[in-house]
């Protein structure tokens, strides 16, 4: 009954969160493709590494919404999260704080390294740092409001504003404000999306028996931080390891391939509190987690399938011309990509358990690839070879983990 009923019972709400993820993706890929035609390969290579940055402080912001989340779920599943109680100062926003500040001032501490290493002005730092707290703040409401199980605003918050960002990066070039202007618009629609989620999030808190920071809320944010790192630093690293026009054509890529990541952290909007107020279930974990992976091998395969036949075709059409080499990447990147997709659909499993052995399992290969990247590039092609490698195992190491903890499910931080 189980089997036929998890996804048909909520087919509607995952097919509303699918729809609206859909304009959201569409957003996310056209602000790119905007971007690198506005401003060129050696532009675009530069704003590139920006992205990276934002988006490894975005998604570790995520996982502050998934730390929150969680708890937020316990919290509902044993009735202590009483909503229509105002709290100016919970748990959650602590931690948000916290983060956000620590993360700010250590972009802020590197900016003498990254203004060397990236061939940039401090003017782009500054804009980037900015742009670190409003994102914790902003995961933090959509957190609170995941965990109540309220997927859809989340999914409306997220699409919305990179709808928005989409806009006002259109309006940003033709104005002639170049990478400078779009890292403006980063910042404004982090600040409006805080503004307004808090306010919808506003009745909701986290009661003040949990403290700040404690070791399942700390795993669960050090599991998605390190995943961020490890989908983000390749942009990074080829950005510092090669040309300009290498790291460009790399960068514009891999906006294409690494749409397939999209599908596995939109269905963990939605399966994570319910991961997590039925980790007992086996029935249910293996049928959520089968299915994630079911659907993203499909996807990524479908992408590999598209890029190989089509690849010229697409670059030409989105980006324009001087991206050449980037039709040479795609079918490299694809595969590359298909296990690190596959690996976010476990880790969806991983996070709702708290595993502590899934965040060894990562911070092991964020030093491998960091290791392996850097004695690699400037061979491009190597690097990929061996980033995709080192997905498979990552894969491999997860999966048993999700494995063993189905066969164990009192043992939440195996």
């Amino acid at each position: 009954m189980l089997n036929k009923g998890l996804f048909a019972q909520h087919g509607k709400a995952l097919l509303e969160i699918g729809v609206v993820s859909a304009f959201g993706i569409f957003a996310t890929a056209g602000f790119q493709i905007v971007a690198s035609r506005g401003l060129g390969p050696s532009g675009f290579g530069l704003l590139a590494s920006f992205l990276a940055i934002i988006n490894v402080a975005a998604v570790g912001s995520a996982a502050l919404r998934s730390s929150i989340a969680v708890v937020t779920s316990e919290s509902v599943a044993l009735g202590t999260t009483p909503p229509q109680v105002r709290r100016r100062l919970d748990t959650s926003m602590i931690e948000a704080l916290v983060l956000g500040g620590i993360c700010t001032v250590a972009l802020l501490g590197a900016s003498s390294w990254l203004t060397t290493s990236l061939e940039t002005n401090s003017l782009a730092l500054i804009l980037t740092a900015a742009t670190v707290l409003p994102y914790f703040l902003f995961s933090r409401a959509q957190g609170l409001l995941q965990g109540t199980g309220d997927s859809r605003s989340v999914v409306l918050w997220t699409s919305g504003s990179q709808i928005a960002q989409l806009a006002l990066t259109v309006i940003a070039l033709a104005l002639g404000l170049g990478a400078i202007g779009i890292l403006g618009v980063i910042l404004l629609i982090a600040v409006l999306g805080t503004v307004g989620s808090s306010y919808q999030a506003r009745r909701f808190y986290i009661p003040t028996t949990r403290r700040p920071f404690s070791v399942d809320s700390s795993v669960v944010l050090l599991l998605t931080i390190a995943f961020a790192w490890l989908t983000n630093a390749d942009v990074i690293l080829v950005r510092s390891g090669t040309s300009e026009l290498v790291a460009g054509s790399f960068a514009a890529a891999a906006v294409l391939v690494k749409t397939t990541l999209i599908l596995p952290a939109t269905l963990s909007l939605y399966l994570l509190p319910r991961f997590v107020n039925r980790r007992d279930d086996a029935s249910m974990t293996k049928l959520g987690v089968n299915m994630t992976l079911g659907l993203t091998f499909l996807s990524g395969a479908a992408m590999f399938l598209l890029v190989l036949l089509a690849g010229g075709p697409l670059v030409r059409v989105l980006f324009g011309p001087g991206y050449e080499l980037a039709i040479v990447y795609l079918p490299w990147l694809a595969l590359m990509w298909l296990p690190w997709a596959m690996s976010l659909a476990v880790l969806v499993r991983i996070t709702a358990a708290a595993s502590k052995a899934g965040l060894v399992v990562l911070i092991i290969a964020a030093a491998a690839q960091w290791a392996g990247a850097t004695s690699l590039l400037p061979d491009v092609a190597a690097m990929m070879i061996f980033n995709g490698s080192l997905g498979v195992l990552t894969l491999a190491a997860l999966f048993s983990i999700h494995l063993a903890r189905t066969r164990s499910p009192g043992k939440i931080s195996a």
